[in-house]
């Protein structure tokens, strides 16, 4: 099968599951706008939860949202306002993007083989982010740039007037 055709297949269950996460999980209505393959040589975002996963096939599962948005996913998920980029921020970010890895990997076992995944990594924009006394993160207003020489699928959503993206990279196992 065709890459193409794989990741195509592939976004239309990232669509169904991260809908089902954040209409659940989140307490988000999403909108979703489009998916797009695309071969931009970088990524600009704030925030960047990505999992990798291996099997037949392997690559990224990527959540790509800007600060404000990741505030509101931890507030949702902790259940308080979250007013402050901390490391319950960056936890709580990690733990969606590993739930939506997880509930499309099950989807697509069945059709492209077993896969593992990793646990999740969190990229922030910044080389200057610190920690103060409370748990407190300082950001700068950089933007983080992932650089790939492979495509990415990106499912594009909507909700309460922020624009975040699920991206995917997929490549055939070797």
């Amino acid at each position: 099968m065709e890459l193409k055709e794989v990741a195509e297949d592939i976004s239309k269950d990232i669509v169904s599951v991260t809908k089902t996460l954040f209409e659940t999980m989140i307490m988000l209505d999403l909108k979703f706008n489009s998916a797009t393959l695309t071969t931009e040589t970088h990524i600009k975002s704030d925030v960047a939860a990505m999992v990798s996963f291996m099997g037949k096939y392997h690559g990224i599962v990527g959540l790509f949202c800007s600060e404000k948005f990741s505030l509101k996913i931890a507030s949702s998920m902790l259940m308080e306002e979250m007013p402050d980029f901390t490391s319950e921020v960056v936890d709580a970010v990690g733990e969606l993007s590993n739930m939506i890895a997880g509930n499309v990997k099950t989807i697509i076992t069945d059709n492209y083989g077993e896969m593992e995944l990793s646990i999740p990594m969190i990229l922030v924009a910044n080389d200057k982010t610190r920690e103060d006394d409370n748990g407190k993160l300082t950001l700068t207003n950089s933007k983080l740039c992932c650089f790939t020489n492979d495509p990415w699928l990106f499912a594009n959503f909507t909700t309460e007037n922020e624009d975040f993206d699920i991206g995917l990279m997929i490549k055939e196992s070797v």
